[in-house]
């Protein structure tokens, strides 16, 4: 059967990815050979939509193109970006996201200093007290704004990028509900629903259970914490927490049955033909008012559009192929919005629903069902594939962006995506609908949708406790996903006389990229030393010939940030080294800008020892630490033992500093920064030194215990990230490095390094690198040679 719209479809989406990295002077002759391909298949009579493609093709590639060049400066809040304190006015134009220390919103931008109208939104950031804030609301406030920055760290996530696809510009920072002023709020009729539906969800539902309720009914997912996340993500239902094209398909399902089952008691209608129809169309306002209520966020409109289109296909043509539809469904959202395509849940929905409908049309079923058990059967037995093959199809995908896959998740998914889809949301749904007429009787539907929601809860833990339920293979490239699904697409086509050539190729490509890879991670003979990009904090990734790997430190912002550096920057550029074990994790001192990312990295990574100082801290990040480390087991040799040289495949490390006999009781922040563990690797005549947050006092005690042929460096990680009261010029002296690093934070408030200590690594020949302005800086020992080299300068951007 010809399916059109598929081809159209995958000719506009390669379309837009090429318009991301093709320049903009190529399109004109791209649309003229475009013109002249299109004359030429329809002179030699070739099908329409195949005379299409090219055109399609330059379509897609030029839609792209406001959101990759710079936006027009007139009239745009980008031009007030780090421009200074302004007064802001405009609209909040999503749902603000509640947390329990802030909350932040999208903010369209109606004026700034009373310059008139503006294009372009902010992410605004409000700390308590807050006043109730609502989508639709008018608000207005001082503050700075301040452009996005990449944390730069190669094959780092393009954070700016994203921002610029969901067209918001800049930050901007307030602090209490004094600054922040409601000029209006709306009182619509949805606005009344949320909250009506939140206080009946508070008095009505188990305590555990109501974050989950408010994500799926109200879509306010930022209710559900950081754990429950993780559990959802090891049992392999995540996806119920985002309310996307599984929830709004549910919802059509569910009306369509219910309008269908409804409509058959009018014999007029069963005689006319068009029941299925009818309830097709009417199936679109309870689909329509489930999308309003949860905030019409940018994934719920897609499924909106999805769905929309899967319902009118029944509408006009009941005989309808059911992958044509789904490829209508992709270019009406990439005509609507082309940065869909960069977006996870577009790839994951389009992706799983492919695999569903394409897979399930190529099982050789033997008969056609007749009798009911034979119909039963098969249903069941569809029933069973559909959560395997979306899985496998996903599975790249998933395992790209998430870094793990659950081996439960099939099994999960056949009990609560129809437990949720077909129970939890019609008795909420309802219970919204009725509650002003029946109120009782809509806090016993909440009730109950509740502890169903209990029951997914208990489920989520048991599976996520199974041995092996979610694991993390490789992090999947691009080359390694093109592999998975050409061979995934061969298999399936198994009995065609390609299919064999297509595995082949599969195989020959998969060998050489795992033959890459097992050189770059245990075949190299160099000692690598990398420092990460995490802002002002440190993060060093040390790989030792042979491939054994030492992190030390894992970054980390201030203690009331909710970003943690070890699951948003260094668990995935370790992962896209294909790493998973960390032989040594080190911690300097138990301070947030150096502990911070390493519970996360104990918790997810294979550890065999963790090196510190012994010395606690009564911080959060510290404790997570510790407690990961004594739950996996992991050795922990005492400073003393950390003082007697150790070899590693040829390198040599030694700590020295704290002395042994320290006392390792609780201290302040200076005090636990001149105690940081100073650690030095050495081979042949080439080494690195870390030296942590030590200051004056730790340089000179460092001084007093060990002579300059002990100190002295090839490579620094400069002392205190370039701190004025650290890099004395005793020490600087005694060490001489070839090259210092400075690991701080782009346009830090310290100031580091400070110009004085710069000039001191001057004095003494020092080449300097800075994570803040020129990103992950990597330096590699190979016998005599010794070379470093800045992922990013910024400077020169």
């Amino acid at each position: 059967m010809s399916r059109p719209m598929s081809g159209l479809a995958l000719a506009q989406g390669v379309g837009v990815a090429c318009g991301f990295f093709l320049p903009a002077w190529g399109i004109a002759p791209a649309i003229f050979l475009s013109i002249l391909a299109l004359a030429l298949l329809i002179k030699a009579k070739a099908a329409p939509a195949a005379a299409c493609l090219p055109i399609i093709f330059c379509i897609g590639w030029i839609s792209l193109l406001p959101w990759t060049g710079p936006p027009n400066p007139d009239g745009h809040i980008s031009t007030y970006a780090d421009a200074g304190p302004a007064a802001i006015t405009g609209t909040i134009v999503e749902r603000p996201d509640q947390f329990r220390d802030r909350t932040r919103f999208v903010l369209r931008v109606s004026d700034v200093n009373s310059s008139g109208p503006l294009k372009g939104r902010i992410r605004t950031t409000v700390r308590p007290p807050v006043p109730e804030l609502i989508k639709g609301a008018k608000v207005h406030f001082r503050s700075d704004i301040r452009s996005f920055r990449n944390f730069s760290n190669p094959g780092g996530f393009d954070y700016v990028r994203y921002m610029r696809f969901k067209n918001i510009f800049g930050s901007a920072y307030v602090r209490g509900k004094d600054k922040l002023e409601i000029l209006e709020a709306p009182g619509g009729f949805f606005t009344r629903t949320e909250k009506s539906l939140g206080r009946l969800i508070e008095e009505s539902a188990p305590e555990s259970s109501r974050p989950l309720l408010r994500a799926l009914l109200l879509g306010d997912k930022k209710a559900v914490d950081q754990d429950a996340r993780d559990l959802f993500a090891d049992a392999g239902i995540a996806h119920v927490l985002a309310i996307s094209g599984l929830h709004i398909g549910m919802v059509a399902v569910f009306a369509l049955f219910l309008f269908k089952w409804i409509l058959s008691r009018s014999e007029r209608l069963l005689l006319s033909g068009r029941l299925f129809q009818i309830s097709a169309i009417l199936t679109m306002a309870p689909v329509l008012f489930y999308g309003m209520l949860t905030g019409m966020a940018p994934s719920t409109q897609r499924a909106v559009i999805m769905v929309g289109v899967f319902l009118m296909a029944y509408v006009f043509n009941r005989d309808y192929d059911s992958l044509n539809t789904l490829g209508a469904a992709a270019v009406l959202i990439l005509l609507w919005n082309p940065p869909a395509l960069f977006d996870v849940g577009f790839q994951l929905s389009f992706t799983a629903v492919f695999c569903i409908l394409y897979g399930l049309k190529k099982i050789p079923f033997r008969t056609i069902p007749i009798t009911l058990g034979e119909k039963l059967q098969r249903r069941g037995l569809i029933y069973l594939l559909i959560p395997i093959v979306a899985h496998l199809g996903a599975a790249p995908i998933v395992l790209h962006y998430f870094d793990r896959i659950s081996l439960v998740g099939p099994l999960a998914n056949l009990i609560v995506v129809p437990l949720i889809g077909f129970a939890v949301l019609p008795l909420a749904l309802m219970a919204g609908l009725i509650h002003p007429i029946l109120p009782w009787l809509s806090g016993f539907m909440i009730a109950a949708a509740g502890h169903l929601l209990q029951f997914v809860l208990s489920l989520s833990q048991w599976l996520a406790s199974v041995p092996f339920a979610s694991v993390m293979p490789i992090k999947p490239n691009a080359l390694e996903m093109a592999l998975y699904y050409a061979a995934l697409f061969a298999l399936i086509n198994v009995k065609k006389k390609w299919s064999a050539a297509l595995l082949a190729v599969c195989l020959i490509g998969g060998l050489a990229d795992a033959g890459y890879w097992m050189h770059q991670r245990f075949g190299r003979e160099d000692l690598q030393v990398t420092f990460l990009d995490v802002g002002q904090g440190s993060a060093v990734l040390v790989e030792f010939p042979g491939g054994p790997c030492m992190l030390i430190d894992g970054g980390g912002l201030s203690a009331s940030s909710s970003f943690d550096t070890g699951r948003m920057i260094v668990a995935p550029y370790l992962w896209q080294q294909k790493i998973h074990t960390i032989e040594y994790l080190v911690l300097t001192h138990p301070q947030h800008d150096h502990a911070g990312g390493l519970g996360y990295m104990a918790e997810r990574f294979r550890v065999r020892e963790f090196w510190s100082n012994g010395q606690p801290a009564p911080i959060h990040a510290y404790e997570h630490l510790t407690a990961a480390c004594e739950r996996k087991d992991v050795l922990r040799p005492s400073l003393k033992e950390l003082h007697k040289p150790r070899v590693i495949r040829g390198v040599t490390a030694r700590v020295l500093h704290p002395a042994p006999g320290f006392e390792a009781g609780l201290g302040g922040d200076v005090q636990l920064n001149e105690n940081s563990l100073v650690l030095k690797l050495s081979r042949g005549d080439k080494s690195v030194l870390f030296t942590g947050d030590i200051g004056e006092q730790g340089e000179n005690l460092l001084l007093k215990r060990w002579p300059p042929e002990i100190l002295q460096s090839t490579l620094l990680a400069a002392p205190h990230h370039g701190s004025r009261t650290s890099s004395t010029q005793a020490f600087v002296e005694a060490v001489r490095p070839e090259h210092v690093v400075f690991t701080t934070g782009y346009r830090n408030w310290y100031g580091f390094p400070h110009e004085e200590v710069v000039r001191r690594y001057e004095k003494v020949g020092a080449k300097m690198y800075n994570t803040g302005t020129q990103g992950a800086c990597t330096f590699s020992a190979e016998g005599e040679d010794w070379a470093g080299k800045a992922s990013i300068n910024l400077s020169l951007q």
